[in-house]
């Protein structure tokens, strides 16, 4: 799940679908949404084409699937995206850290530095506890949501659980919120905020902005009241055991990238550059996390 913005891949696939490439397989599901799909598979093709003049067999199309840990897990993953949180826990281990592509964020929200992230808190218009609400970081307004239900796409997402966890943690000692409802995806959730099923959520700022594009019939209803501190966002990895491989990872990541800047493909997917990471940068969002799991924020 995670940041994971469809439950299902494009065409509600169960199956991961292998498509060449020497037996390696790739994947960039986070924002797969399946009105931008087609976008997703040219960015591929640019990086796939640079992964292969390196030296490296690239699968010619993308893995899509709807258990994405089959994919982060599966050692012949050349090059896969998960949530800022996957490298520090789940992903420990498991993968290395290569970079995150630059998503640019609506124009009217904070704009972090490039290649992080945030998350906006969203309820609906019409709530009447929205006017006691200030718009920025967590103050004592937010208790105004006191017991309120909050739509989350699962415990694994920095961005959709624990950044508002975070985000409360210093207001109380009592939890904050009501009930989860766990909605398995940041579209979902906010879907489930707009149709009346949960009070807020916490959504990735970057699906937030896909939403505006294409769910404005729920962002319509929808008002941001606060962002969450920013973070470094999703990233992209490789199975640990092509980890050998990184450098000629991130420097085809890069070429590709740049290739794609100006286009309309870029221009949809808001993608303005690619910066290399560490694991280390990473910690933060472990950090905050172990933070907000001190404390009990909700019911």
């Amino acid at each position: 799940m995670s940041e994971q913005s469809i439950v299902a891949g494009p065409g509600g696939r169960d199956a991961v679908t292998d498509h060449g490439g020497g037996g390696l397989i790739a994947g960039l599901p986070m924002y797969d949404w399946p009105e931008v799909s087609s976008d997703i598979d040219a960015l591929w093709t640019r990086i796939a084409r640079e992964v292969t003049v390196r030296g490296l067999d690239a699968p010619i199309g993308l893995t899509r699937t709807d258990h994405l840990e089959t994919l982060w897990r599966d050692p012949r993953m050349i090059v896969g995206q998960v949530c800022s949180l996957n490298p520090v826990r789940d992903g420990l281990g498991e993968t290395e850290v290569l970079g995150t592509l630059v998503y640019d964020p609506p124009l009217d929200l904070p704009q972090p530095e490039p290649g992080s992230y945030y998350s906006v808190v969203v309820c609906r218009r019409d709530d009447s506890r929205r006017t006691h609400v200030g718009h920025g970081s967590a103050t004592d307004d937010v208790l105004a949501f006191a017991g309120a239900t909050f739509a989350a796409n699962g415990t694994d997402s920095q961005s959709g659980y624990w950044s508002l966890g975070n985000f409360v943690r210093e207001i109380a000692d009592a939890p904050v919120f009501g009930p989860v409802l766990f909605t398995g995806a940041h579209r979902a959730s906010i879907q489930a905020v707009a149709s009346g099923a949960a009070d807020l959520a916490a959504i990735d700022v970057h699906s937030w902005r896909l939403a505006l594009e294409h769910e404005s019939h729920a962002t319509d209803q929808l008002a941001v009241i606060g962002t969450t501190e920013p973070t470094p966002g999703v990233v992209c990895v490789v199975a640990w055991e092509l980890a050998q491989h990184r450098a000629l990872l991130d420097d085809a990541l890069a070429t590709a990238v740049d290739s794609l800047l100006g286009t309309p493909v870029a221009e949809r997917l808001h993608i303005s550059g690619y910066r290399a990471r560490e694991l280390e940068e990473f910690d933060v969002v472990a950090d905050r996390v172990e933070a907000a799991a001190r404390r009990s924020w909700h019911r």
